[in-house]
């Protein structure tokens, strides 16, 4: 049957509305090209001042990152000298790391109690036996964590956390900037940290007074060089976690001994002032993502199976200039963190609000935007992974307040019958308040963490906080 006017006139029309509609999808794709390529990229722009990481002026050999670091080296070894080494610092003589590692780090159930699941004291005490000769076996490492606790508060040394510096030339995968060694210190802390709760522990069930204090004057230099001395996120929770067991031990020293009040008034002052300082990791992990974005420009179309070549192809370097922009990526990477720093001079719990607050990535097709898509996406996947951070920093503010309770209730013997009376007075903010409750016995305080639980906890999402008995 032969095709009639109207269908011939039908079919014509839509074969230019189909061209019409190709034509334009190609004028769309020509147009995202021409906005989305390195040529018409942002100009290059310094940093700004406030996501500069802070300069280390500390001398190797004063500086405890690098015994930290060096910490589990050969008993005929200098843990500074192979810290360096293994860190990679330049040296007149240049130390082997050949016996960095001879030690073993402890491991067992005792060196790896949770406070957060456990009453850790308690379970030390009561395996009195097995505590002494858990410390035995470690002398040595002990030995080096005393010396350097006790360097600490005499002041011949000092904790300044060093950040990885860039390669000049990269030639492997492991000489990307997320690939170099960050905070190489956290093993050594976390053994010295434990080491010196497990020593206070000991000395309590032998009723050695001064050697508790001791242990706890070390564990207390420890903690606040670390406090203030980190500058990377991985280390300042390291030292907000380490922190907070140390608050939880004098707790529950407390808790046992009320008499022990007097004596640990001062190992609950202040904290150093970049602990309470919701900004201080800000600096190093901003510096982060920027080199990662730089170098995933330098290395577009030469990753090849775990190598870098050293130059891509002709059509990979073409194919690299369209689709991801560096520099707007990296302005916009600063531009967000300098929101985030304005927000944190209110607090961690400031932040903690702002960042949540912040609206989750939308990945349609009709959300994503027009310039710079490829980083826009990268960013927004990026940046949710720091939503849960000011928590836990907000946990250690509200983790000192409460130990600073319990030593009041300690030092002024306040009756039991009277402790709901005595905690509604006390100089609280409206968050403690909500998130700090008396139990019905009197005898703990129950704390609400901002952090969520990384595990289950028998008792709920808060913790309990022992008291002393009347």
């Amino acid at each position: 049957m032969a095709m009639t006017t109207k269908t011939r006139t039908v079919l014509r029309r839509l074969a230019w509305g189909v061209a019409g509609l190709c034509l334009g999808l190609i004028l769309l794709v020509l147009a995202w090209l021409a906005g989305n390529n390195r040529w018409v990229d942002a100009e290059t722009q310094p940093r700004p001042a406030a996501l500069q990481p802070r300069p280390v002026a500390l001398a190797p050999e004063v500086n405890v990152f690098f015994d930290l670091t060096g910490l589990f080296a050969g008993p005929q070894a200098q843990p500074s000298r192979v810290g360096q080494a293994l860190w990679g610092t330049p040296m007149p003589e240049q130390a082997t790391v050949t016996d960095s590692h001879l030690l073993p780090q402890p491991r067992d159930a005792a060196w790896s109690c949770s406070w957060d699941l456990n009453d850790c004291l308690g379970l030390w005490l009561q395996d009195r036996e097995g505590l002494r000769l858990r410390l035995r076996e470690q002398t040595l490492l002990l030995e080096r964590c005393a010396a350097l606790a006790d360097g600490l508060s005499a002041g011949r040394l000092a904790f300044d956390e060093l950040l990885p510096q860039p390669r000049a030339e990269l030639r492997r995968a492991s000489d990307k900037y997320l690939g170099l060694p960050v905070a190489s210190h956290l093993q050594g802390a976390r053994v010295c940290a434990r080491g010196f709760q497990m020593q206070a522990a000991w000395a309590k069930s032998q009723g050695q007074a001064e050697a508790l204090l001791q242990a706890l004057g070390r564990a207390q230099a420890l903690s606040q060089a670390l406090l203030q001395g980190s500058q990377s996120l991985i280390s300042s929770v390291l030292a907000w976690n380490h922190e907070r067991q140390r608050l939880r031990l004098l707790a529950g020293l407390l808790a046992l001994e009320p008499a022990l009040a007097p004596h640990l008034g001062a190992q609950l002052g202040a904290l150093p002032e970049r602990a309470r300082d919701a900004s201080a990791w800000m600096a190093a992990e901003s510096l982060f993502g920027g080199q990662a974005m730089q170098e995933m420009a330098q290395l577009c179309g030469r990753n090849e199976g775990g190598q870098i070549r050293e130059q891509a192809g002709l059509i990979d370097r073409w194919l690299c200039h369209f689709g991801f922009m560096p520099q707007r990526t990296l302005q916009a990477n600063d531009a967000w963190w300098l929101q985030q720093h304005e927000a944190a001079k209110d607090g961690p719990e400031a932040l903690l609000s702002r960042m949540q607050a912040q609206p989750a990535p939308d990945f349609s097709l009709w959300s994503l935007p027009f310039r710079n898509t490829i980083g826009t996406i990268l960013l927004s996947v990026a940046h949710p992974a720091f939503d849960d951070y000011p928590a836990k920093q907000a946990d250690l503010l509200l983790d000192h307040r409460v130990a600073q309770l319990a030593l009041a209730l300690a030092t002024q013997q306040v009756p039991v019958a009277e402790r709901g009376a005595w905690l509604a007075r006390q100089d609280l903010t409206p968050s403690q308040r909500e998130r700090i409750t008396l139990s019905e016995d009197g005898l703990s305080l129950r704390v609400l963490p901002w952090a969520k639980p990384v595990a289950a906890n028998p008792g709920g999402a808060s913790r309990s906080w022992p008291l002393p008995s009347p």
